[in-house]
């Protein structure tokens, strides 16, 4: 089998059809046929990355209407198709043969919650799911879904624990965010204090990312948190956990974040005595999927020489109306007096529509701030609009 990459809508349509054939003998009633001829329907204006998710969907229409019947044929499917020793990659041929399972579970699985968390520990065990897809259980159920974490995080499965982990972001690309429907971390950081110290440096990784997402959010809590690690366990591990937790804090000169690492707290920059010029958008509004343009200048108004670091921030506003603002480094340089800097940037895609696959979300109002020494001195509001149909 060639690489995902690779492969031709045909091609991944027969991967439908191998599933199809190897569920008849479980289910004598699917329609192997059909079952392949509605894969191909579902794929039409998708990608082929999208295959996964179309035959997932399409399963629903062609098992039993009973969820807990027809998710025990597909767990039949799942143990007969897995491999007896679990590894940390898998072979594309199993992502393809599972990942779509992961896609059921994740579009019907509320139906039955119980049944459901326990398909995604087992897909887990084989890394043939990701920890966006049980966003909307934690969303919907959060007390039995933190309930359960409980317990893989005690489970010597390391792609289970990975999962665990995976799962507890606050944000994250590609999948729904936590933060506006997570109000207290305290029950995701009960399960983090498991695994802050786990064997496995891809767990303790997520584990950091999770941190930062947290510090983010909930900074008090976060940097408790964090200090009682430190204290807690002196390990090269915990130590390098801790850096990649504080990683964004070190960026934006946290004082606390290097007074937790024990680190020399860098010099400030002065306030800026810059004038600005001109931040504009080249396209405005701005149709999605087109290279982001925009360009200023600024001018040293000070008789001395200046230290400039220099930031561009993008804002936007989710579905869930929450504002999103990300920022960015630009430059960091030294200016003489009545220097004047010139930048123009392009950005494709854009950073705030990295964020879904479809882009729709990131469809609306914008905002392009420039920010320098920490004080955002200009923006302007923009809009991001449907594809230009050529």
């Amino acid at each position: 089998m060639s690489p995902i990459a690779q492969k031709t809508l045909f091609d991944l349509t027969q991967d439908g059809l191998v599933i199809g054939n190897k569920l008849k003998p479980l289910y004598p009633e699917f329609d192997v046929s059909a079952f392949v001829s509605d894969v191909r329907k579902e794929m039409q204006n998708q990608t082929i990355y999208n295959v996964t998710n179309a035959i997932g969907k399409v399963l629903r229409h062609h098992l039993p209407q009973n969820y807990p019947e027809a998710l025990s044929i597909l767990m039949e499917y799942v143990k007969i198709e897995s491999p007896k020793t679990p590894s940390k990659n898998p072979t594309p041929e199993l992502e393809l043969s599972l990942r779509p399972i992961s896609h059921f579970l994740s579009l019907y699985g509320l139906e039955d919650i119980t049944t459901s968390l326990n398909a995604f520990g087992e897909l887990s065990k084989y890394r043939c799911t990701r920890g966006g897809q049980i966003r909307e259980f934690i969303i919907q159920h959060p007390d039995e879904c933190f309930r359960q974490f409980g317990v893989w995080a005690k489970n010597e499965n390391p792609n289970l624990r990975l999962f665990v982990a995976a799962a507890l972001s606050m944000r994250g690309t590609w999948q729904k965010w936590l933060r506006p429907y997570i109000s207290d971390p305290q029950p995701i950081l009960n399960i983090l204090d498991q695994l802050y110290t786990d064997p496995d440096e891809r767990v303790r990784e997520h584990v950091a990312k999770d941190m930062r997402d947290i510090i983010k959010e909930f900074p008090e809590i976060g940097y408790n948190t964090l200090k009682q690690w430190s204290h807690g366990s002196s390990s090269k591990e915990t130590q390098k956990l801790l850096r990649q937790a504080l990683k964004y804090q070190l960026k934006i000169g946290d004082e606390r974040a290097y007074k937790l690492l024990d680190l020399e707290v860098p010099s400030k920059l002065g306030k800026p005595n810059i004038k600005p010029i001109a931040l504009k958008c080249k396209q405005n509004p701005h149709p999605i999927n087109e290279p982001f343009q925009f360009y200023f200048s600024y001018t040293n108004e000070s008789e001395d020489d200046q230290s400039i670091l220099t930031y561009y921030i993008i804002c936007y506003k989710r579905l869930t109306g929450h504002i999103t603002r990300k920022r960015y480094r630009l430059s960091q340089r030294k200016l003489k007096p009545k220097q004047q800097v010139d930048y123009e940037k392009s950005l494709f895609p854009l950073p705030s529509l990295k964020q879904y696959h479809d882009g729709k979300a990131g469809l609306g109002w914008h905002r392009l701030e420039l920010e320098i020494n920490g004080e955002v001195i200009d923006g302007v509001d923009f809009h991001v609009v449907a594809p230009i149909k050529r």
